[in-house]
């Protein structure tokens, strides 16, 4: 297999007016158009305030999905012709709609309730996200889950790259992560204002969320999609439909996504986002592996490889 992935950032890559980057393009166009239609407002004046994607989780993950379905749809229509496609936290499901396994007005109305739901997780204030940087992140991660999950609630909620790792806990689990991680020599960044998703305290959503899974109208994807709860290439709609089901309460396998675009043999890597997320990422796994980032439909398709940037731990805001 050869030829381009695409990957579709999820949370941390919102930001406010991203989207109008994509307006002038019919393709991206007709996306941003059904979206308003099936939320019921202009979605991308939603988006040009910072207050609404900042403090409305509903606002950031339907820009996510709609965004990055806009963006592929673009790219595709100019001629990309991707071999795999993958997306982080809730950009998994805009994967899935720019793969074709999906109808997008089904995902944005269950990407809608979804974040609603939300509420019911343990609010910010009690819980949240926060990410272990640093070379040996993941075992040092898995230390500390082992030994301060033990006296507070606290698991490994994304194994990003060989430098981050995000864990999802109480407050008081996270500060003492804190400690344990800062005394192994690393850094604990914590994600402020987000849900502690992708593991057990996010478990009532994932209950409330299993009628409407149920009816989802799958169809066999045109590219094969990477889920984010096995990190393996597949074009089975049921597997991607057991994988949907456990991705709010599964870790994230970005680190195992990554080395699966490196078997796969994919020469390049395109990012739709507005800024560089996931790119860093994958970078940690595959350092030469020419990563183009699309903010808009003007981005050159990849046919050389762009200029090498530094393969850094990026810390993101945490993926729901």
């Amino acid at each position: 297999m050869t030829g381009a992935a695409v990957v579709l950032a999820g949370e941390a890559g919102v930001r406010a007016g991203a989207i109008d980057a994509w307006l002038g393009d019919a393709a991206a166009r007709a996306v941003v158009d059904e979206a308003s239609a099936v939320v019921g407002r202009d979605v991308a004046t939603w988006w040009r305030d910072p207050l609404n994607l900042c403090c409305d989780t509903t606002a950031a993950h339907v820009e996510v999905v709609v965004s990055g379905v806009a963006g592929y749809r673009s790219l595709t229509a100019r001629g990309l012709r991707p071999v795999l496609v993958a997306g982080h936290g809730v950009g998994e499901y805009a994967a899935l709609v720019a793969a074709g396994a999906l109808p997008l007005d089904q995902v944005v109305e269950l990407v809608h309730w979804r974040a609603e739901l939300l509420s019911l997780s343990p609010r910010p204030s009690c819980a949240g996200m926060a990410a272990v940087v640093g070379p040996g992140a993941g075992e040092v991660a898995r230390t500390v889950v082992a030994e301060v999950g033990r006296t507070g609630p606290l698991s490994v909620a994304s194994a990003d790259g060989p430098a981050q790792v995000l864990l999802a806990g109480g407050c008081e689990a996270l500060e003492r992560a804190r400690e344990a991680v800062v005394a192994a020599g690393l850094d604990l960044v914590r994600l402020p204002g987000r849900n502690a998703c992708h593991g057990p305290l996010v478990a009532p959503v994932a209950r409330h969320l299993t009628a409407a899974l149920a009816d989802l109208e799958w169809s066999t994807p045109e590219v094969p999609v990477v889920p984010n709860a096995d990190g393996r290439p597949t074009t089975d709609p049921a597997q991607l439909a057991r994988c949907l089901r456990a991705h709010l309460t599964s870790p994230i396998q970005w680190e195992a996504t990554s080395h699966a675009l490196v078997e796969a043999g994919v020469t390049a890597v395109v990012e739709v986002a507005a800024v560089p997320v996931l790119g860093p990422l994958v970078r940690q796994v595959a350092p030469d592996l020419p990563v183009h980032l699309a903010a808009g439909p003007g981005t050159p398709l990849p046919t050389t490889p762009p200029e090498p940037a530094p393969a850094v731990p990026v810390p993101t805001r945490g993926e729901t």
